[in-house]
């Protein structure tokens, strides 16, 4: 065994005799820490003063004794060996000694025997104190493990042979049992519902034991109530035993958002009719039944023309009552077999399956009959429901679903206005020529459907290297950019000015040029709002920002990523179930993504916005309004929203340095501070700038001061806390940098 410095006990009234022990052991190339005692009070005053690795005793001491020594050696230090090394001992004291605890007799005639004797007992000492620590540490992760199981929000069991073993707090209250003894002996499949149970069973066969990545079963409560839940097993071993682990998640509450969500998708929030997405997707469907099988149908378009001058002159919420009021009767005329949907600001359109022309004018007529009858009184006037009607056939001459649409809204299109003097004047512009407000609900779109032409925009600016100038030309590069994947993240570091030292990044998009040339997010989504491309744009950068972030959080790195959507977005129905889907795939928590929205998007999206900004926050996703404290009749609008950042605008970040400047950032900062939201200050480029804004209590700054955007997410975090004396690091790194 290794030789180390070894703590003896010798209890003799012979100082040869004890150095005879002392020999032994240092012959044996132990270093010794010794002491002698020939009594009880110096044993009693040794034992109590110190510990030993092993104590040495003659047997037979005139008024003390092993057996004496032994039993005060069992009270104090019972793990410690106790060895007997005497001239000689009778058989009967021999049995009585060893039976009181002593773990060897060694004779002094045959002292070649001590050491050997020594040496065994301390192995077998210090590995009784290894299983000692070892069933210490096992009882103790024993009670860690049950802790973590009874603590867990999941509902954790354990079964064997299908039957329950064991299970926590959370698994009885999801089924609802009062406690385990009444689980016991129920079999798991019991918890299941009768139609899962033949693909439960594939479920566990396939998979050994271990079944990957939840699946989804209907589970059954003890009272008979169904819920959905998402269900692992993996194999464990309990007390030798080969075990089943069962872990299930109630996901009732996360059915019903995404059924919410589907709603949101497919329905227009104002009136519940179906929305234009869906109602182009149906018409889709229509078009091509048409061609594969024959079946003839029918598309119904009206315009309630009259809509504008009435939201003009008696306000939005008069007209909302009117379409209201319109939708009650379309859907008593039409019935429940047809598609009926608001698919812009004032138009309607309806399809008909397995409808012959017949059936289309009957209908069509019903409607004008309806509507003709329909009056609404305000502002001391009734008002009557004027409509423009379009009807056509979807049969196999039909190309698509957007020219047939497209051509019906050029058939409502009023005739230009006639000349009024001899000079001949310019014909009033078309309702396709005329700029139109986008709308507030998501379930409109800004423009009419695609044949008719977009309003007039400014040209423009063109990128680096000469890009695009025609909208055309914009939407070519875009759909190339996007069908290559020519697009390319960059990231900005978003810092905590009060030691939080978690990582927060901006995720910054740039098309591919020309070279190496690499365009601004800020010149091409205007435009790709303007082609409709902006929400493919989205869902690239959520796809990519979150399969990084991913990594990230692999590696240990809870990071979290503040990501721009465009404006377009607040009206896009797929968008958060898409972003829903991406998050379970990446397994990224939904807290570390925050969504960043531009002000002035959220205030002109009215209740779409604050719907989009809801239902977000519901899936656990985090909120950032852009460009705060450029309108000031924002706040309003805003204090109500479950936003969670302002993020400052970057023009008056810019004049923190001028003392007017700075009186209206801090006038901006204690806007935000009022309403708790987390204040961040973006195009910070100075030392003097950061020493402005945490003077002001800013809680972030971002900014090239920093660090640039770049393609990997990595900075100095040592500037990024508090140092020791609880000033800011980047304080100091300020000082080196403005003393360079």
């Amino acid at each position: 065994m290794e030789k180390k410095i070894l703590r003896l006990l010798v209890v003799d009234d012979s100082p040869d005799d004890a150095e005879v022990v002392l020999s032994a052991f240092r012959k044996a190339g132990f270093l010794l820490k010794s002491q002698l005692v020939a009594d009880l009070g110096a044993f009693q005053a040794a034992i109590e003063k110190s510990a030993w690795d092993v104590v040495v005793a003659e047997y037979a001491v005139p008024h003390f004794g092993a057996a004496v020594a032994l039993e005060k050696l069992k009270q104090a230090a019972p793990d410690t060996p106790f060895v007997v090394f005497t001239r000689a001992i009778p058989d009967a004291d021999l049995g009585k000694i060893m039976r009181a605890g002593a773990h060897d007799v060694v004779l002094k005639k045959e002292p070649v025997r001590l050491v050997p004797a020594v040496e065994r007992e301390l192995r077998v000492a210090a590995e009784r104190k290894q299983y000692r620590q070892a069933t210490q540490s096992l009882a103790e992760m024993e009670n860690k493990h049950r802790a973590v199981i009874e603590g867990s929000r999941e509902a954790i069991c354990y079964s064997q042979d299908g039957m329950h073993l064991d299970a926590n707090r959370m698994y009885l209250d999801i089924f609802g049992y009062e406690s385990l003894a009444e689980l016991e002996g129920v079999p798991v499949m019991n918890l299941i519902d009768k139609a899962d149970h033949a693909r439960f069973k594939e479920y566990i066969r396939k998979s050994g034991g271990s079944g990957g990545p939840a699946q989804e079963f209907s589970a059954v409560r003890q009272n008979g109530e169904r819920f959905p839940a998402e269900i692992t097993v993996s194999p464990i071993t309990i007390n030798g035993e080969a075990c089943t682990q069962i872990v299930v998640v109630d996901v009732s509450k996360r059915k019903a958002v995404e059924s919410k969500l589907q709603y949101l998708n497919q329905h227009d929030p104002l009136t519940g009719l179906y929305n234009r997405q869906y109602f182009l997707q149906e018409l889709a469907k229509s078009v091509e039944r048409a061609k594969q099988s024959g079946a003839t149908g029918g598309i119904i378009y009206f315009d309630f023309h009259q809509m504008k001058q009435l939201n003009k002159q008696l306000g939005h919420a008069t007209g909302d009552r009117l379409l209201l009021k319109a939708t009650r009767a379309l859907r008593e005329t039409l019935g429940e077999n047809v598609v009926l949907a608001r698919i812009g600001d004032h138009e309607f359109g309806a399809i008909l399956a397995d409808a012959a022309k017949a059936r289309l004018d009957e209908c069509t007529g019903a409607l004008k009959k309806t509507l003709a009858g329909l009056s609404f009184s305000e502002g001391g006037q009734v008002h009557k429901c004027d409509c423009h009607f379009a009807t056509a056939l979807i049969d196999k001459s039909v190309a698509n679903g957007h020219k047939l649409l497209a051509g019906l809204y050029r058939s409502t299109e009023p005739a230009p206005a006639p000349a009024v003097a001899p000079k001949p004047a310019s014909p009033a512009p078309t309702r396709a020529a005329a700029p139109r407000a986008e709308p507030a609900t998501p379930a409109t779109e800004a423009t009419p459907p695609a044949a008719a032409p977009a309003p007039a925009a400014a040209a423009p600016v063109p990128p680096p290297g000469g890009g695009p100038k025609a909208p055309s030309e914009w939407h070519d590069r875009i759909a190339t950019a996007l069908a290559k994947g020519a697009f390319q993240l960059s990231y900005q570091p978003i810092i905590n000015l009060h030691g939080d030292p978690a990582e927060y990044f901006e995720v910054l998009v740039r098309m591919q040029g020309r070279g190496d040339e690499l365009i601004a997010a800020g010149q091409f989504m205007t435009h790709a709002v303007e082609t409709g491309q902006a929400a493919d744009i989205d869902r690239w950068v959520l796809r990519q920002a979150l399969q990084a972030l991913a990594e990230l959080h692999r590696e240990h790195r809870g990071s979290t990523f503040f990501v721009n959507v465009a404006p377009t977005a607040l009206g896009d129905g797929q968008l958060l179930p898409l972003l829903l889907e991406t998050l379970r795939e990446t397994g990224v928590p939904a807290r570390h993504l925050v969504l960043e929205i531009d002000e002035s998007a959220l205030t002109a999206g009215g209740a779409a916005a604050g719907a989009f900004v809801r239902n977000a926050k519901k899936a656990g996703v985090q909120l950032s309004v852009d460009n705060f404290g450029r309108d000031p009749a924002a706040l309003n609008y805003l204090r109500d929203l479950p936003v969670d950042y302002l993020k400052i605008h970057g023009e008056l970040v810019s004049k923190a340095r001028d003392p007017v400047g700075l009186a209206s950032l801090k006038g901006v900062v204690e806007v935000g501070k009022s309403i708790e939201k987390k204040v961040i200050a973006k195009n910070v480029e100075s030392a003097e700038t950061l020493s402005a804004l945490w003077n002001l209590g800013i809680d972030y700054a971002q900014g090239n001061y920093f660090q640039q955007a770049e393609g990997a997410t990595d900075y100095d975090e040592a500037e990024t806390t508090l140092s020791e004396s609880g000033v800011p690091n980047w304080a100091a790194a300020s000082s080196q940098k403005r003393a360079k």
